[in-house]
């Protein structure tokens, strides 16, 4: 079967169209609320937040998984799911303090939380951010993967710590390998009709369930490896 490229010019212009009317809408006095998945097919029960695919990812996804993005065809295919990537990317981008404040409001009463389903982390302040609350609220576990490598990076190198209760997980994609000094866990991609290695895990398929099991992304090790099917 012939794969859709949604790595197209017309689907991030479409994208960017979307982030400025969210955008001219907060500027117009629309309700300054973060949207909070609780749930999905995938995520299971784990409330996650995410951002406009493409607009906040790395140029390195435009040659990797961009093509195959699973939130674009998403976001394409169903408008409430894009106005609230939209919504997310513009609350962020302009009122970040109103944000972050509902994102951890949120983690407050929640044992379990992810990053970033669809988007990428826009900057240093974004992680800064995330770790800070992590480290406020060790109740909760939480994950976040990401193709921004130097940001972390960066800030590990510059002295911060990454809480106990923080997973993070470097992305690759097929011949994109992370750029990974510090030996944190990462995920790849297993096209259709390729192998495993032996040495790596396998993504069980609903978030929740691993995250009741104490296996999968939740639980990696540094320098283990997972694996995710095409999707």
């Amino acid at each position: 079967m012939k794969h859709t490229n949604y790595y197209k010019p017309e689907n991030v212009e479409y994208f960017k169209a979307a982030l400025d009317a969210a955008r001219s809408e907060i500027k117009a006095g629309a309700a300054l609320r973060v949207c909070i998945s609780d749930k999905n097919a995938k995520m299971g029960a784990v409330a996650s937040v995410s951002t406009l695919p493409f607009i906040t990812c790395p140029a390195r996804c435009a040659h990797s998984c961009g093509a195959y993005c699973y939130a674009a065809k998403i976001a394409r295919l169903r408008k409430n799911v894009l106005q609230a990537y939209a919504k997310n990317t513009a609350l962020l981008l302009d009122k970040p303090g109103v944000f972050w404040a509902q994102v951890e409001s949120a983690i407050m009463g929640l044992r379990f939380f992810r990053f970033n389903v669809s988007g990428d982390m826009i900057n240093a302040d974004y992680f800064k951010n995330v770790a800070e609350i992590a480290a406020r609220q060790s109740h909760c576990k939480i994950l976040i993967f990401t193709k921004r490598y130097e940001i972390v990076n960066a800030y590990i190198e510059n002295g911060g710590t990454i809480p106990e209760n923080l997973q993070v997980v470097f992305s690759g994609w097929e011949n994109l390998k992370p750029i990974n000094p510090h030996g944190l866990p990462e995920s790849n991609v297993i096209m259709p009709g390729a192998d495993i290695p032996a040495d790596w895990k396998t993504c069980g398929g609903n978030c929740f369930e691993c995250f009741c099991r104490g296996v999968g992304c939740w639980e990696l090790k540094p320098g283990e490896t997972i694996a995710f099917r095409l999707h």
